[in-house]
């Protein structure tokens, strides 16, 4: 491997494959986590009925009343437990969120393979998870590199494994999920360039792995998000091809609680602003380091990003940066397409199993991610072949 290419994190060391195909195989609830996911898959109508107070209605939304229920228990904890609810996401603890975020994720169809590989990236190896689909399609497959969420501080590909097989099955795409490196250990620039690296080496790998170089697209949800545009941003600083489409799920553009959505949706609704408070020094050191690389992601303008799909809960802060994200794509003539889960709150994907609008949030937006970068690709082709 040439220095360039260690570089460009190019070089592949490892790839496993994985017993498992169907993750139903690997992970077994405790007790505990078995009642919680019981309670939570009874009838809609229970949880309607069994509500501390009305429906909660905020800018003309209905808040799903499953969520509702859960967001009320979570309201009801005393200080000393958010306390240390916020201790365990840079914590030996962490990998309790990192179940909680499975437990609740519907189990979906096998994959055709899953493997395990590390990636040499600048910082060192990286950590990725590859879904194939059982797809039954002749020819490569687009490719969707993914970056989980988890404000850049903690969660990893197994707290995001059932969520990344939905995509991969709905979207009949190869998924590609990082294990980018996290703060506080590793601060910004870190997981940008863990998730550059993997995205360069997906591109110079794509043929190996059955897709084509040229149908590979980026997507994350909340910092991974962020982590997405970042790699489209240094693409075309770089004069390098970008990615073919970004698929963004309440992504984080601006750090800053200056949008109604802060306003509304600041306490009691899941990601709240303690926890930017609590997550800003952690992951980027201060406030003029965050400010830098919000910097980064919005620059100067859209002109040159991949199209685009940016998805939002109505009940989330981020919903309101997210939808200015998507205008300012838009207003700089970039092919986007916003949607708005006005029941949902933040981080839904990691509800599918368990709450109907989370389900078909996750299908459809996966679905329509199929539907868009096989669309570009076609015309892109076409384009290619008419020179």
């Amino acid at each position: 491997m040439s220095p360039t290419d260690r570089r460009l994190g190019l070089g592949l060391l490892a790839l496993t494959t994985l017993a498992a195909a169907n993750p139903a195989d690997d992970f077994v609830p405790t007790q505990a986590e078995r009642e919680r996911l019981d309670l939570m898959s009874r009838p809609e109508a229970w949880f309607a009925a069994n509500l501390a107070g009305p429906r909660e209605v905020v800018d003309g939304q209905h808040l799903d009343p499953k969520l509702q229920y859960h967001f009320e228990a979570r309201r009801a904890r005393p200080a000393e437990v958010v306390r240390k609810g916020l201790a365990m996401f840079h914590s030996d603890e962490e990998a309790l969120l990192a179940r909680d975020w499975a437990l609740m994720t519907k189990v979906t169809a096998p994959m055709r393979k899953v493997e395990d590989g590390l990636v040499d990236g600048r910082g060192g190896r990286i950590p990725v998870r590859i879904y194939t689909p059982d797809v039954d399609e002749p020819g490569p497959l687009p490719m969707l590199v993914y970056f989980h969420g988890g404000g850049w501080i903690y969660s990893g590909i197994d707290a995001v494994d059932r969520s990344v097989r939905l995509m991969a099955n709905e979207a009949r795409a190869i998924v590609v999920s990082v294990d980018y490196r996290l703060a506080p250990e590793h601060k910004w620039p870190a997981a940008n360039d863990d998730g550059e690296d993997v995205f360069l080496w997906a591109r110079a790998n794509a043929a190996k792995l059955g897709s084509d170089p040229a149908t590979i697209g980026v997507g994350g949800d909340s910092a991974g998000g962020n982590i997405s545009l970042a790699i489209s941003r240094r693409q075309l600083a770089a004069g390098r091809p970008t990615p073919l489409y970004q698929l963004l799920y309440y992504t984080s553009t601006d750090f800053e609680p200056r949008y109604r959505s802060f306003e509304l949706f600041g306490k009691g609704y899941g990601l709240d602003v303690a926890f930017r408070d609590f997550m800003i020094p952690l992951a980027f050191g201060d406030a003029a380091t965050a400010a830098r690389a919000a910097e980064e992601i919005n620059g100067n303008g859209m002109q040159g990003m991949p199209a685009t799909i940016v998805v939002t809960a109505g009940f989330d802060i981020l919903r309101d940066p997210a939808h200015g994200l998507a205008r300012r794509l838009e207003r700089d003539g970039i092919a986007v397409t916003y949607l708005n889960y006005p029941t949902l709150a933040h981080g839904f994907l990691q509800f599918s199993g368990v709450v109907a609008d989370a389900d078909r949030a996750a299908t459809d937006s996966a679905r329509l991610f199929d539907t868009a970068i096989r669309s570009r690709a076609h015309f892109a082709r076409a384009a290619e072949a008419g020179r």
